[in-house]
């Protein structure tokens, strides 16, 4: 495919961080696509990235870009039985552009990533994947997730909306609506690069699917292990009503006692009545000493957080 001076650029640049990829530097990565795809509203071109740059850097490029009727999962990377060609498949049934914005960017990060390592199936990836105790299995999503976001929310551009702003759901909401992403994937996004202390809780039915920490959060011993179990959301918080409402959006503070021992919390929760799910960010205080932990904890990350608004 022929590609202009501006494209041939882009792609040199692209092959030159190939060798960085492993190194886990996997973020910085995608923003070249993203210069080249995105929309005048700052918005990635998940689809025109497939289909017109692959061709130009790789034998076996992806052709395909197609939403069709899928009842086990959410996207697919496929791969031609009889020609060196890939194929995205995402679930039409979604309804929600930033889910399935997010789930283009998640097959195309498989696909840059890990198709040599992919079997005769390819990819495919919904809920049940994503929890795999297959220690490999989940690595591949981490690391398709974090290109996903880095794709369609470039890391230098999420700090100017972000970092000198005071956390809400309306200033995420901006972020989500910014990128076409789901409010989930922005608020992740923020707990990534957050200075401040805080948690991002993913529940429903009264217990966590997911938690993130912040660094600082986790560096303070502020974390929920969900990858060892669902955990019970407590009582007397928010997000255990299961319920809208405008005062648990804009925060709750709770004392000591409901979501830890001996620290006082604000909670802001927002529960969608379409997914019957809760999305919490709990902000805990800054304080000026915290022990310093070796080890991630062994939390969800971002394995769903295209599931989620």
């Amino acid at each position: 495919m022929a590609t202009t001076n501006g494209s041939t650029a882009i792609r040199d640049k692209i092959l030159a961080s190939l060798a960085r990829y492993r190194a886990l530097r996997i973020g910085k990565f995608p923003c070249a696509f993203w210069r080249l795809s995105a929309h005048p509203g700052l918005t990635a071109d998940v689809k025109k990235v497939a289909l017109e740059l692959t061709p130009s850097f790789n034998d076996d490029p992806i052709t395909d870009v197609q939403g069709h009727h899928l009842n086990k999962f959410e996207g697919a990377l496929a791969k031609d039985p009889a020609e060196p060609r890939w194929a995205i498949f995402y679930n039409k049934n979604i309804q929600h552009v930033g889910r399935i914005n997010f789930t283009l960017a998640h097959e195309l990060g498989h696909y840059m990533l890990h198709r040599k390592e992919a079997g005769i199936n390819g990819f495919e990836c919904g809920m049940k994947d994503t929890i795999s105790p297959d220690s490999s299995y989940r690595q591949f999503e981490d690391e398709a997730n974090i290109f996903a976001a880095s794709l369609l929310m470039p890391a230098n551009d999420f700090r100017l909306q972000t970092e000198k702003e005071k956390f809400s759901f309306d200033l995420l909401g901006h972020c989500a609506d910014r990128y076409e992403v789901s409010l989930t994937s922005a608020v992740l996004r923020w707990i990534e690069f957050t200075s401040k202390r805080a948690i991002a809780v993913f529940s429903e039915d009264g217990y966590m699917h997911w938690a993130k920490s912040s660094t600082k959060a986790f560096k303070s011993g502020r974390y929920f292990a969900t990858r060892s179990g669902p955990i019970e959301i407590p009582a007397g918080s928010q997000a255990l009503e299961q319920s809208f409402s405008f005062m648990a959006r804009d925060g709750v503070r709770h004392g000591p006692g409901i979501w830890f021992k001996d620290e006082e919390v604000t909670e802001h929760t927002i529960y969608s009545e379409d997914y019957e799910k809760t999305l919490t960010v709990l902000l805990l205080d800054d304080i000026s000493r915290y022990n310093q932990l070796d080890e991630e904890p062994e939390e969800d990350v971002a394995d769903r957080f295209a599931k989620g608004f």
